[in-house]
């Protein structure tokens, strides 16, 4: 515990020596810091000892910042969940928040093509730069909010009660990404079934879906504007997104469809365990994705002969304009968000799961440093997998367009696995069962930060917890059948500029929470109680100063691009409406049912309410330190556990 707060933490280890220690002066109950006269046998030194506690106390209690109470903002107290349960290792937070690390998004067309513009110099550096001022800033601010509060994305607001509405606007948003995300974890499925044919299908024209044109073709004219369709084209269209001759907008998968059914069926087993039993399910298929991802990338450098001129030759940047920097820098800028989990607010409810000692700090950075790990090593598979596929199929999109996001992964890494001369069944097995453990851990993981919210939040849930879970998961199921359609599936393409816009605007508002409205000092102080150690105040003025700044530069670059390509989506304009009308009326809502003038409610909705750790012997020495165990609501129900 040394270094907490400076001589705050001192002062309050001295006031503690003088509670508990034999011979010591002990404190008065209200905790004011005037000591009961006692006998003393240290003649002088103890009249010296007992003046400078004297001083000492005053100096604690003259840094506490007043807390809101449940009289003042007439809200109610908030009573911490007994059974929401703890992980049952400490690595369980490492490995759930590391499982996104091989989502289909590191696999994407996205990072390809933004470093074919800037080259994987240029790339490494935004790259870099969004992993240190963006990524690593806002997971430790995620980070202290759930392990401190032991809350979810709801709840932890509750260091500044006038952003709760926040908090239910990501509630909201998750709701809405879970309608289609089920779809991310249903093609690699779908792909991965397959692979167990004896003939990969994708790899024949012999089966029923191909057509006349259908092509096994392994050279073709570049100057050709029309190619024939392929058979991992083919099997994309038919199977996948529903785009075959003869079919109408609303024409069904069936294998989407059975694949949506089974993942729900999966998920809703596994969130009626205890979240003990969840991290156990997330750290094993964290490690069984390490362990698949490493074989793959091993043997795909062996087969395609992978060499230090080949890495040169991507080193190169290839720059032609100022707009495939802000090209570059975008995608650099969406890899490195994917190290915030998948959804908004995912690290906040897999943090609140942690030991309240937990090192959120050094966990922080573990994280990031193997997200980036992990994904520049698939970015030189996605580098070999295009070359290979264009070298052979054809150039996307000239000869090879399907107009979805999706496309990249699921042709080029399907054709290079079909093409490996040494079983190639077992490696697609592998590499798409890695996609779809990363996607079904990340709807488990978005589903526990709802369930977690709802929860925490909403305290007579928790006795309905089963049937509450069951009708949630009937209702996602069939909101997902829409996107087993043509029209559906089509409709999924723009989702990762949504994501990245959203993910800043709310980092930003994060920023603002804890290091401007909530303090610096305050921030620090609970920063340093939690993880035990001492924070560098440049640490804090970091994240204070440069990374608010870098956000602003990343928002005003997005909305540029955005103009520039002539973006204008009709769920972007909804998603960030909904955030900004959900957090306006809150803020009213909030302020309008405080007492006082204005300028006192809007203290009062500004100062933390109930924000405190719940461990009762956590809190009793919090409280000490912070002086404000009397303004803290006291009721008959709080957790002593």
């Amino acid at each position: 515990m040394k270094g907490i707060c400076g001589e705050q933490l001192n002062n309050c280890m001295l006031l503690g020596d003088c509670e508990n220690s034999e011979h010591g002066t002990e404190l008065s109950g209200d905790f004011t810091g005037e000591p009961v006269e006692t006998e003393s046998s240290a003649g002088m030194g103890g009249s010296l000892a007992l003046a400078a506690r004297r001083v000492r106390s005053r100096q604690v209690h003259s840094m506490a910042v007043r807390s809101g109470s449940a009289y003042d903002t007439l809200e109610r107290p908030y009573r911490h969940d007994k059974c929401r349960g703890r992980w049952a290792k400490s690595a369980d937070f490492y490995f759930a928040s590391c499982t996104h690390a091989f989502s289909s998004l590191v696999f994407s067309e996205l990072s390809t093509f933004g470093i074919l513009h800037g080259g994987w110099l240029l790339f490494i550096i935004a790259y870099l730069m969004g992993m240190l001022f963006y990524s690593l800033p806002i997971f430790l601010i995620q980070a202290f909010l759930g392990q401190f509060s032991s809350s979810g994305s709801v709840s932890a607001f509750r260091v500044a009660p006038i952003f709760k509405g926040i908090g239910y606007a990501i509630l909201l948003l998750n709701l809405g990404t879970l309608t289609y995300y089920s779809i991310a974890a249903v093609v690699p499925l779908i792909y991965t079934v397959n692979s167990v044919h004896p003939v990969i299908p994708w790899m024949s024209c012999n089966n029923s879906w191909n057509t006349q044109e259908c092509s096994l073709h392994e050279n073709y004219d570049v100057d050709d504007y029309r190619v024939d369709p392929h058979s991992t084209v083919e099997f994309f269209r038919s199977t996948i997104a529903s785009t075959e001759k003869g079919s109408s907008s609303m024409s069904i998968s069936w294998s989407m469809l059975i694949g949506v059914l089974s993942i729900w069926l999966v998920v809703l087993a596994l969130l009626l365990k205890p979240v003990a039993f969840i991290g156990k399910v997330l750290r094993c298929s964290c490690v069984l994705m390490f362990a698949f991802f490493v074989a793959v990338f091993l043997y795909l450098l062996i087969h395609e002969q992978v060499t230090v001129d080949t890495l040169h030759y991507y080193w190169l940047p290839q720059l032609d304009s100022f707009d495939s920097v802000l090209a570059t820098a975008r995608t650099a800028l969406l890899m490195a968000g994917g190290a915030l989990g998948p959804g908004w607010g995912s690290i906040i409810t897999l943090s609140s799961y942690n030991n309240f000692r937990r090192d959120a700090e050094r966990l922080s950075i573990w994280v990031c440093l193997t997200h980036i790990t992990i994904g520049l090593m698939g970015l030189l598979c996605c580098n070999v997998a295009h070359d290979h596929f264009e070298d052979h199929v054809g150039m996307m999109p000239l000869h090879v367009d399907e107009k979805h996001h999706m496309q990249f992964l699921y042709l080029c890494f399907s054709y290079l696995f079909g093409r490996f001369t040494t079983t190639p069944n077992l490696w697609a097995f592998i590499f798409f069962g890695m996609i779809f453990l990363s996607e079904l851990c990340a709807l488990i993981i978005q589903m526990l930060s709802v369930i977690t919210a709802l929860f925490d939040e909403f305290e007579t849930l928790r006795s309905r917890r089963m049937l509450a879970i069951s009708l949630l998961v009937f209702c996602l199921t069939a909101s997902s059948v829409y996107f087993c359609t043509r029209l559906g599936f089509s409709q999924l393409t723009q989702l990762p500029n949504l994501a990245v816009f959203t993910h800043l605007l709310f980092s930003g508002i994060l920023v603002l929470m804890t290091t401007w409205v909530y303090g610096r000092v305050r921030f620090q102080c609970d920063l340093q109680f939690m993880l035990g150690k001492t924070i560098s105040s440049f640490k804090i003025f970091f994240i204070r100063f440069a990374t608010p700044i870098f956000l602003g530069l990343c928002l005003f670059q997005l909305t540029y691009l955005f103009t520039r390509d002539r973006i204008h989506d009709v769920l972007i304009y909804v998603s960030q409406g909904l955030i900004l009308l959900t957090a306006m009326s809150y803020m009213v809502y909030k302020v309008c049912r405080t007492n006082g003038n204005w300028r006192q409610r809007l203290q009062q909705c500004l100062a933390p309410h109930d924000w405190h750790p719940v461990d009762a012997d956590n809190r009793r020495f919090y409280e000490e330190i912070m002086g404000i165990s009397e303004m803290l609501v006291l009721d008959a129900n709080a957790n002593t556990t």
